[in-house]
């Protein structure tokens, strides 16, 4: 008799704009995990009638990030529900250090599988350019802030790749964690994927 397959966890992490959501829509697909997407989990949770609805209405409308407490809501509850027999794509989160050591103590509660961290690296004048293209096609729907210079890009690529580091720094000391180039096509990254998570597989008993 076969022996079954442990379910896998990845933790897909990367610059903005380097193609994370394209690829973590494929590996969902692929190996039929829970897509933890904290932008899709905020949209199950919104109600107009909810207190939480009210919230976070009120911090978009300042410009603020969602509260670091409803987020750390979110991730308690929505990992505390997957069963433990089905993996978990965590979808460019966590981003910052408190999230993750909350990530990790909540995936070793449950005994899973410890995740495989993947990095999706682009460089710099790269993210800047895929940032302002991409501002062009979602424009007639968000509008442009005022101050989306390539200058105010490069502050933001700076400002986030400062925190991720944390967050890299943890998982690196916990997991298995591979970093790729987010350049060239989507398949071709693609392949450079299933090729981590296969060798990963293999090399876990998975």
């Amino acid at each position: 008799m076969a022996k079954p397959q442990k379910p896998i966890n990845i933790i897909l992490l990367g610059d903005p704009a380097a193609g994370k959501a394209t690829q973590a829509a494929f590996l969902v697909k692929k190996f039929k995990v829970y897509d933890f997407d904290m932008g899709k989990e905020l949209s199950k949770r919104r109600s107009k009638n909810s207190a939480l609805h009210s919230k976070l209405k009120e911090n978009t409308d300042k410009g603020k990030l969602t509260p670091t407490a409803i987020v750390r809501e979110i991730l308690k509850e929505t990992i505390s529900k997957v069963p433990p027999a089905r993996g978990i794509l965590f979808d460019g989160h966590p981003k910052m250090l408190g999230e993750a050591k909350l990530v990790s103590r909540l995936l070793e509660s449950q005994h899973r599988t410890k995740p495989l961290v993947i990095y999706l690296s682009v460089p710099l004048e790269e993210t800047v350019k895929r940032m302002r293209d991409r501002q062009g096609y979602f424009k007639g729907k968000f509008g442009k802030r005022a101050d989306d210079t390539d200058k105010a890009l490069r502050n933001r690529v700076k400002y986030y790749r400062h925190n991720i580091a944390q967050v890299v720094d943890l998982f690196k000391s916990k997991y298995e964690f591979i970093k790729i180039s987010g350049l060239g096509s989507v398949s071709e990254i693609n392949a450079k994927i299933l090729d981590t998570v296969s060798s990963y597989t293999k090399n876990n008993g998975n």
